[in-house]
């Protein structure tokens, strides 16, 4: 059949131009698997999902692209032996080694390495830095006319229509996976305070804590908004959070955004044409944001607040429509209201901290209590110091917490949509 990308023009783009483009094949709904980085080796739930959705044991046949690696190639110590290894582990038939890197561009249009793209079923992204991704699979990149995606990245796409089978990214491979804006840099606290600096061309800024974001966009096999990784375990959420906020009126912005955990996937599977939808699997959750009703503001000084971020937290078995962006609890959770555990919520004075899980300890804490409705945290450092306020709203379209003992770990996991978010500066009310 002949597969028109209208409806996808601009989210499913595979140039950083608008464009209508017709592809000849046999169009099948293929899948996405989004990693949030540090994917354990004997994490068999993913690891086997990504085969699995790639054709199968013994079937599957997967192209590695290490472009976004220091070290993609070819050393017993590269990307690329360690994910054909644990792809080979894990059942694919053959695991081919995607020659692209930033250093080889040209090979991007060479055409037996396209020939060979287009015979795969399916395609693993690894991590490093995702500007590489760009710079080796795009061409005119920073050109005032746009950059152009190049004959491998077209194939990717062709094979993957064609197979109905997965494409996956761990960490940067994750990031580049998005349609809407890319973040590249950044660390939290800074974000609220200076705000991004987002380029049309992919820059390197001296100040690595400075927000950064590439404005076109990635490769955009997922077309539902930002993407970022390493996420809870980081304190990432003020970075993202800011950059959908500066972003959301420009021509890849969007009102939503993914912050995924590490050892924890995005699944998305389902049709096309109104059917997505993403399931969580691993250790630890994805956070959603969405801006749709949400207002913000700076003053003359430079101040920025937000009010009304609505913040859901998924975690094992929770499903997401990624039409409406309706959460669906694992069957095992049931609601925390009436089950609650603790008195009060609690709080926190490093928001956003580094390997401590403060953004979700709390909110969690705010659907496990009996009395408190509102509870805040605070980011460490001042000058302007901010504060994080969140709130439950219970009832018709309001927010929820769930929470239930996983049959597969055994362990008690605790998810929840809705909840109201503002940021502010301390001293602003």
């Amino acid at each position: 059949i002949v597969f028109f990308l209208n409806r996808y023009a601009s989210s499913l783009k595979l140039c950083h131009r608008m464009f209508l483009q017709v592809v000849t094949v046999k169009a099948k709904n293929f899948s996405v698997v989004l990693v949030g980085g540090h994917l354990a080796d004997d994490n068999e739930e993913i690891w086997g999902r990504i085969v699995e959705l790639g054709g199968g044991k013994g079937r599957a046949r997967f192209g590695v692209i290490t472009a976004a690696s220091e070290d993609p190639c070819c050393d017993e110590d590269s990307s690329w032996i360690y994910y054909r290894d644990l792809l080979t582990n894990y059942g694919a038939e053959e695991v081919y080694y995607v020659p692209i890197t930033a250093d080889h561009p040209e090979k991007n249009s060479d055409p037996a390495v396209v020939e060979h793209i287009e015979s795969l079923t399916g395609f693993f992204f690894g991590g490093g830095d995702q500007t590489r991704l760009v710079q080796a699979y795009y061409t005119g990149v920073g050109n005032s006319t746009g950059a152009v995606a190049s004959p491998a990245l077209l194939a990717i796409k062709r094979a993957l229509l064609a197979s109905g089978g997965v494409v996956a990214g761990t960490s940067a491979g994750t990031d580049i996976q998005t349609s809407s804006v890319m973040i590249t840099g950044g660390k939290s606290y800074d974000a609220l305070v200076d705000g991004s600096f987002v380029n049309w061309k992919p820059v390197t800024l001296p100040n690595p804590n400075i927000l950064t974001g590439y404005a076109p966009g990635g490769i955009s096999f997922f077309p539902h908004g930002l993407v970022d990784t390493h996420f809870e375990n980081r304190g990432r959420h003020g970075r993202l959070i800011r950059l959908m906020a500066d972003t959301v009126n420009y021509p890849h912005g969007s009102q939503h955004a993914f912050g995924i955990d590490e050892n924890t996937a995005l699944v998305v599977e389902g049709a096309w044409n109104g059917g997505r939808a993403g399931e969580v699997i691993g250790e630890s959750g994805v956070t959603m944001f969405d801006l749709t009703d949400a207002e913000q503001t700076s003053n003359a000084e430079g101040s920025w607040r937000l009010w009304g971020l609505r913040v859901s937290h998924l975690t094992s078995g929770d499903r997401l429509n990624l039409q409406s962006y309706v959460v669906t609890p694992a069957t095992f959770k049931k609601p925390l209201k009436g089950r609650e555990k603790n008195e009060h919520a609690a709080t926190s004075f490093d928001i956003f901290k580094q390997d401590a899980f403060e953004f979700n300890r709390i909110a969690k804490s705010l659907f496990d209590n009996v009395n408190d409705d509102i509870t805040v945290g605070y980011t460490a450092k001042g000058g302007p110091r901010y504060t994080v306020e969140m709130r439950r709203q219970e009832g018709i379209g309001g927010s929820a917490g769930y929470a239930g003992v996983d049959p597969t770990t055994g362990e008690y996991v605790v998810s929840y949509s809705d909840m109201t978010v503002d940021i502010h500066p301390t001293e602003s009310r």
